[in-house]
């Protein structure tokens, strides 16, 4: 597992996640630590390294 950082698209602030990188495609929703406003997160992972994280809120 890996740390990954980064902003809430809601309240700006810098938040962070685990991320499993032995998965290679993932996608879940996970609330914001800062605000609990939903995120859907898209990851690509390969080789225990993370390729892309995308980040969307959801529209409530």
């Amino acid at each position: 597992m890996k740390e990954h950082a980064f902003n809430c698209p809601y309240c700006y602030n810098a938040v962070s996640t685990w991320i499993e990188t032995h998965k290679i495609k993932q996608q879940f929703i996970e609330d914001c630590i800062e605000c609990c406003n939903p995120l859907e997160m898209i990851i690509d992972c390969n080789y225990n390294t993370i390729h892309r994280v995308m980040i969307n809120p959801i529209a409530q």
